[in-house]
């Protein structure tokens, strides 16, 4: 690069005359060298103009101005002449070389487009000095992206060329450059050795700290080479695995990379300082008049002589004990910790805190929603304007908003306005709640079964619940045998919140007809029609997860079959009335609606059918399903589940005209279309007492246990996959007691199954899931385990 070169003699020549001022009158200025650059872009951009006054440290600043342009290679600034009134100069430039083309010779693993798109030349660019150093650097990353580590890339400008092409409205030449590349061999990890680490051993340390680095194994054949960047991160992770252990003084004193004599292979090796192991022995705190001391120490909930982890320590700090703070309105407030080593291997820490004063919230600003109006978004939320700003209130509102699935993301932020108020701003990224469901199945044995319906989960952008339903059996079978018929029609109408309160209304009519011998084991030929009203309302106790509703429903079922089929299913009736009252009582804490990652959901659900409420379907029916959602490691969840019911005469009044419905009584298998219980391994409605004539005629008590290891592929559309195991089944007993009983007896009769499933929530459609069961237990009397079953999910499981 040439030099830059500022002529002094222009005041050297003032001062020689006598005439030392502090500015002198500039003239004329020349403008000198440029073939494509306009002079008056060059005057424009040095800040000189003619009949101007000048001083000394002037032209420093036209030097800088022209350089940082980029298009040239020298700058001067030269003394023409002077006279009795001023001086004249003359801004002397060198233009950097057009850009030809780019050519590149010796490359075979990557192509010359793929370099063109990493660096962007551009044809009559300027070849500014830079850009050479700048894009060997980039090629040569691109071959370490792939394991070449030990690229060799040369760059070199050719002569002008006779070619000339236009450049602002001017004609140039332009050179190309000339990138030589010798890619040779790729270079695998094959070691990574540490040298001082007395504690922990190389392999924990290779499996622990380096979550990308993996040393090339003939086995981990699709094992990445050395990526800079993520090796950067995995000696991060190994910082803070030391650290989180107590290690607090760890150095990596130096990390080495050692290349095979072949150039195929390297090893990287790694000195390390431990240090030693430091536990907690003393706290101290000062400044504290909000709270005492001893809450501030159960709120960090630290042992004096744990090991010290740097991880935990910042949680309970600035989560738990800086969250008292921010709970009551103090979100300036400051807790400092001050660590002093004491002896060998322990810590003293003396916590600061600077409480200052409690803020309110001014305003709450929402913005995203297009769809949902602002009422529904303001209903859910815990926290109000006027009030004292509590970070728990609004880390619960976004909880609540999540839980209502009608958006994809939500980000609350804390805008402070003066020194006593803050606004707070709900950000939402809508997404379509609105769903064409269906609850099908599909089986290796029953092939297709269910139909389809639409719903609106925020109808109107008013937080309602319309659903259409207008279902028909698909009459599909890969066994080429023609599925009975079944048809279904409904509406529903629900607002959870009616008119803001916190009150539940809703109301359904239902028309279903389904054939008899369907793979949901239907006996009979049945007609269903009825209508229900529903009235429910939000609890603040036993706390304010919990929500009730009740619902009244009458309904009419027709039967057609034979006699002898009447008498074995429907107690003799070819109709029966069904007037019940159902409770259902749920409490959901989870964090989320499709993928939940904490929390859990229970529900009890209680139906009282005949008595006092008229009809002839006599029973009392209560099913009880719990969930439990644990994090586990990165995004991974544990589900547990249980699910138990039980069904009984509602009266013992002994009228021959009161019978317990047979679809009312408990059935599992597959996917529990349409009435049963989901227990996947094994065919639809399978599991339950069997009738001579070797149907499953349902059952009066059920159990089912369920676990499910769920990992995340996406989170936006959800999909996550998993692993399950489960356990159920159904029998027969006449009371509540003996129900109890029976299933502490037949404990070991559960049939079980393992396998693993993938679930889809896709927008205007939901859920679409698939499972891959395997039945360990017999249930054909064959002797033989039930095998695999395949499951398609559209909808909700059961």
């Amino acid at each position: 690069m040439k030099l830059f070169k500022i002529s002094l003699f222009i005041f050297l020549s003032v001062l020689l005359n006598g005439q030392a001022r502090e500015s002198v009158l500039l003239n004329e200025i020349t403008i000198e060298g440029n073939t494509f650059t306009n002079d008056n872009i060059i005057l424009f951009t040095s800040g000189l103009k003619e009949g101007n006054e000048i001083q000394a440290d002037d032209f420093s600043k036209v030097v800088k101005r022209l350089w940082d342009l980029g298009i040239f290679s020298d700058v001067q600034v030269l003394f023409k002449d002077e006279s009795e009134t001023g001086i004249s100069i003359i801004i002397k430039v060198e233009e950097n070389p057009a850009l030809g083309k780019a050519v590149f010779k010796g490359n075979k693993k990557i192509k010359d487009r793929q370099f063109k798109e990493k660096m962007t030349f551009q044809r009559g660019m300027r070849i500014k000095p830079y850009l050479l150093s700048n894009s060997i650097r980039k090629i040569k990353d691109m071959y370490a992206e792939d394991g070449y580590l030990l690229a060799e890339v040369t760059a070199s400008l050719t002569q002008p060329s006779e070619e000339l092409i236009k450049i602002a409205g001017r004609e140039t030449r332009t050179q190309d450059i000339i990138f030589k590349i010798k890619e040779n061999k790729k270079v695998k990890i094959r070691k990574i050795n540490f040298s001082g680490n007395k504690k922990f051993s190389d392999r924990k340390l290779r499996r622990k700290g380096f979550k990308e680095t993996k040393k090339q194994a003939w086995y981990f054949f699709w094992r990445s080479y050395l990526d800079k960047d993520k090796y950067k991160e995995d000696l991060d992770n190994l910082r803070k695995f030391y650290v989180d252990r107590g290690f607090r003084d760890f150095t990596i004193l130096s990390d080495t990379i050692i290349y095979a004599e072949n150039k195929r292979g390297m090893e990287l090796k790694l000195d390390l300082f431990e240090g030693p192991q430091y536990k907690y022995r003393n706290f101290s705190w000062d400044g504290n008049s909000l709270y005492e001391t001893a809450i501030l120490r159960r709120a960090l909930n630290i042992n004096k002589g744990s090991v010290f982890s740097q991880s935990d320590f910042e949680e309970a700090l600035y989560q738990k004990v800086q969250g008292l703070y921010m709970d009551r309105g103090y979100i300036y407030s400051q807790i400092e910790p001050r660590f002093t080593p004491v002896g060998d291997d322990s810590l003293d820490i003396h916590f600061s805190i600077t409480e200052n004063h409690q803020v309110n919230v001014r305003n709450i600003n929402i913005f995203g929603n297009d769809k949902t109006r602002e009422n529904v978004i303001r209903r859910e939320l815990r926290i109000y304007p006027g009030d004292i700003f509590n970070r728990t209130l609004l880390e619960r509102s976004a909880r609540d908003l999540f839980i209502l699935n009608y958006f994809g993301n939500i980000v609350p932020n804390v805008v402070p306005v003066d020194e006593d108020e803050i606004d707070l701003e709900i950000t939402v990224e809508e997404k379509s709640s609105d769903k064409a469901s269906a609850s099908v199945g599909f089986t290796g044995i029953y092939g297709m079964t269910g139909g389809g319906s639409v719903e609106f989960n925020n109808f109107r952008g008013l937080g309602q619940i319309l659903s259409l339903s207008a279902q028909v059996g698909t009459r599909f079978s890969v066994y080429g045998t023609e599925p009975a018929k079944y048809q279904s029609f409904s509406f529903r109408f629900t607002d959870p919140m009616f008119r803001d309160s916190p009150n539940r209304i809703g109301f359904s009519l239902f028309y279903r007809f389904q054939g008899r011998a369907t793979q949901y084991y239907l006996p009979l030929d049945m007609v269903i029609r009825g209508g229900s009203l529903e009235w429910g309302r939000r609890w603040r106790w036993p706390d304010d997860y919990f929500r009730g509703y009740w619902v009244l429903q009458i309904m009419r079922r027709d039967y057609e079959g034979t006699q002898e089929e009447l008498d074995s299913y429907s107690g003799g009736l070819d109709k029966t009335l069904g007037v019940s009252l159902t409770q259902v009582i749920n409490r959901d804490s989870r964090d989320r609606a499709e993928f939940p990652t904490r929390g859990s959901m229970a529900n009890w659900t209680a139906t009282l059918s005949g008595g006092p409420l008229g009809g002839n379907e006599d029973f009392q029916k209560h099913v009880l399903k719990l969930d439990w959602y644990t994090p586990t490691f990165w995004k991974f969840v544990l589900l547990s589940s249980l699910k138990v019911g039980v069904i009984k005469p509602f009266s013992s009044s002994g009228n021959d005209q009161s019978i317990i419905p047979f679809a009312e009584k408990f059935y599992m298998g597959g996917n529990g279309v349409q009435y049963g219980t989901m227990l996947r391994g094994y065919p639809e409605n399978s599991i339950g007492p069997i009738s001579s004539s070797g149907r499953t005629v349902g059952g009066k008590t059920m159990l089912k246990y369920s676990t499910e290891f769920r990992f995340p592929f996406s989170d936006n559309p959800v999909v996550y996959g998993m692993l399950f195991a489960e356990a159920g089944n159904v029998w027969e007993d006449n009371s509540l007691m003996e129900s109890l009983t029976t299933i502490r007896r037949n404990t070991i009769s559960f049939k079980r199954t393992a396998g693993i499933g993938i679930r889809f929530f896709m927008p205007m459609i939901g859920m679409l899931g698939f499972d891959m069961g395997y039945g360990f237990d017999d249930i054909s009397g064959d002797g033989k385990p039930q095998g695999w079953e395949y499951t398609i999910i559209f909808g909700s499981g059961q």
